[in-house]
């Protein structure tokens, strides 16, 4: 029993110790929230008009998405705004977009403003499941004739091993898979938007967490597998990696489509409240995370550059805000968004068309 006792707690502090030296790897070494090279950026200043336009943005119901759907109803008004997220019933769909509309518009009534308001719509998302994901694009397909600004902003970080309904890693799963599958599918509708609009957009939210992958970069033998043998921060890194490889091999296949990547910037977010119920690292700097962590308000503003600035250069990864970056080893290879690309083809064959 000593022994016993004497092995798990080795394991346990190990455990702690890999996890807090990725974790102090990326927040040391990594991206700061506002780059030395970036640019000045104010959602009431910089947000030009939308009007006409339909975006969709994933992962809506969370904190950068709702507020992100915010401030571009807000200050650039495009004719429509889909939020796609998790199922959930009438009522809280609808309480959702109550809460988008009231605080866009400052509560006000619709008679007490002259511009012509964004109407926002729910559609069902759970990125795990291919039969969702495809549901959510036929279901927008059916409603639009156009997609002007897609943003791929969902995403979780966790713990707990899983996996998806298809057997994929979830983090994997949810935050590249059903995100490339949901692209895919979605790729006529925003070509077809381009012969009335050149300015056509795809903005992929990765993290600087991408640099936590394994060194090796994506593992695309464990793919189908909980991915185990790696800690939780790797498993995220390895789906963040995927995603600035996605963003690249979209610039490069479709280039009258403008695509970039983005990391937010650290912030204080649900998300990271749901990973402290989890990790022992995460409550243990709880405390001090307000000193290197910026409000959602804030975090934002690399997402709304992206989706709007004219600045924005296909094919580039950019942090806070609007700072253009290589990204790590991994992320520069130029064979691994091909080979990804190939990998995800292999896996969606047969199911990446609506056709």
């Amino acid at each position: 029993m000593f022994f016993a006792i004497i092995t798990a707690s080795v394991v346990f502090v190990t455990f702690i110790m890999v996890e807090f030296r990725e974790m102090l790897r990326v927040t040391l070494f990594g991206s700061r929230n506002n780059a030395s090279s970036g640019v000045s950026f104010e959602p009431q200043r910089d947000i030009p008009s939308l009007a006409g336009k339909v975006i969709l943005i994933t992962g809506a119901a969370g904190d950068l998405g709702r507020q992100t759907t915010i401030e571009l109803a807000r200050y650039g008004r495009p004719a429509y705004i889909y939020v796609a997220d998790l199922p959930r019933d009438e009522h809280a769909k609808t309480a959702l977009i109550d809460r988008i509309t009231s605080e866009a518009y400052d509560g006000k009534d619709q008679d007490d403003d002259t511009k012509t308001r964004t109407t926002v719509r729910f559609l069902d998302l759970d990125l795990t499941s291919f039969e969702s994901v495809r549901a959510c694009a036929t279901e927008l397909v059916s409603k639009t004739d156009r997609l002007d600004i897609l943003i791929l902003n969902a995403g979780i970080i966790r713990v707990a091993t899983g996996l998806t309904p298809e057997g994929y890693e979830i983090h994997f799963g949810l935050n590249y898979l059903g995100h490339a599958l949901l692209s895919r599918l979605l790729m006529p509708l925003m070509q077809s938007t381009v012969q009335s609009n050149p300015d056509v957009r795809i903005v992929v939210v990765s993290s600087e967490g991408h640099a936590v992958a394994p060194q090796d970069g994506i593992r695309f033998g464990s793919l189908k597998t909980t991915c185990s043998e790696m800690s939780y921060a790797q498993r995220y890194g390895q789906s963040k990696l995927a995603l600035i490889g996605l963003m690249r091999e979209l610039a490069r296949r479709y280039p009258d489509i403008k695509s970039s990547a983005v990391h937010p910037g650290r912030i204080l977010t649900g998300m990271a409240d749901s990973l402290r119920k989890e990790s022992t690292l995460a409550r243990v700097t709880a405390p001090i995370s307000p000193l290197f962590c910026v409000p959602v308000a804030i975090g934002i503003r690399n997402h709304l550059w992206a989706a709007t600035s004219p600045n924005v250069v296909s094919g580039t990864y950019y942090e806070p805000v609007g700072a253009p970056v290589k990204g790590s080893t991994a992320a520069r290879d130029e064979n691994m968004p091909g080979a990804l690309w190939e990998w995800t083809s292999n896996e969606l064959k047969g199911i990446d068309s609506l056709n």
